[in-house]
């Protein structure tokens, strides 16, 4: 089975490759397909996004719980459907990020309940209780459940790994109101320009379907921070082109950020020893 190319652990994976299929191991219906009202056509595999904040005191429990749910999942063979990965996001924030070929496929139910309690149930009984016991005791705000998909053209990487891109920076855009096609081609235009071009770090683009009304992500993914921030950030990269190219850059730049009302940043860090991978 193929894996998806978003955030995968230290493997191989392509853009728009897609789970061959669900077969889930403890024998229940797949979840929750969301309301949707999708801005843009994509052809990719859907992911799942829970943006989880901690009290600072529960960040080592909630990790403990995740381990727990590792341990869990690998000893029920959960098979691939399953799969998850988790990022941490300083100070106190983490990703929890599933995938599924279709939308309302996902293995798990949306949020941290249901994903433990799903992850609990198929080692047993008494995993489920632990599982469950050292969720109760966690203080936490869900402050994204976002259901995304690949979108190719605003993409630039055919191949990656986390292995050798462990972390990753989320650029959160909201697009102006009635400015969604004017957006999606000036995001593709500039995605294009890095891949003529040989922007070195691995970026991917989503439309979002369901949890954050317009908007939609890229996600460039950095060796280290330090790299990032200085020779490998996007305006360093711009400054080692000629002048034509700059000047190309600076037009299809303008263009984008004419359709958009805002832009955020999210930087995480990849938790192997949080994430779940199917053997």
């Amino acid at each position: 089975m193929k894996s998806p190319p978003f955030l995968r652990c230290s493997f191989i994976f392509k853009v728009g490759l897609v789970f061959a299929g669900l077969a889930l191991a403890s024998g229940c219906a797949t979840t929750h397909a969301p309301a949707t009202a999708t801005l843009f056509d994509a052809q990719g595999v859907y992911v799942r996004h829970l943006r989880l904040r901690l009290t600072p005191s529960h960040t080592q429990a909630f990790e403990a719980m995740m381990k727990r749910c590792v341990e869990a999942a690998s000893g029920a063979k959960l098979p691939a459907p399953y799969d998850w990965l988790c990022y941490r996001e300083p100070p106190g924030r983490y990703w929890l990020l599933l995938f599924s070929d279709t939308l309302d496929g996902f293995a798990t139910p949306g949020t941290l309940v249901g994903f433990a309690d799903h992850i609990g149930q198929a080692k047993g009984e008494s995993a489920l209780a632990e599982i469950m016991a050292m969720l109760a005791d966690l203080e936490y705000e869900t402050e994204w459940e976002i259901f995304s998909q690949q979108k190719a053209n605003w993409s630039t990487v055919e191949a990656m790994s986390t292995a050798s891109h462990p972390k990753a920076r989320i650029m959160d855009r909201t697009i102006r109101p009635g400015m969604e096609t004017a957006f999606e081609a000036a995001l593709a235009a500039r995605t294009a320009f890095l891949i003529d071009h040989g922007y070195p770090l691995p970026v991917e683009g989503f439309v979002i379907h369901s949890g954050a009304p317009q908007r939609a992500l890229q996600v460039v993914f950095p060796v280290d921070w330090s790299a990032f921030h200085e020779t490998d950030s996007f305006s360093a990269f711009v400054r080692g082109l000629d002048e034509a190219a700059q000047e190309d850059y600076a037009e299809r730049k303008a263009a984008l950020m004419a359709t958009m009302t805002r832009a955020e940043y999210h930087d995480g860090n990849f938790a192997p020893e949080l994430s779940y991978r199917s053997e």
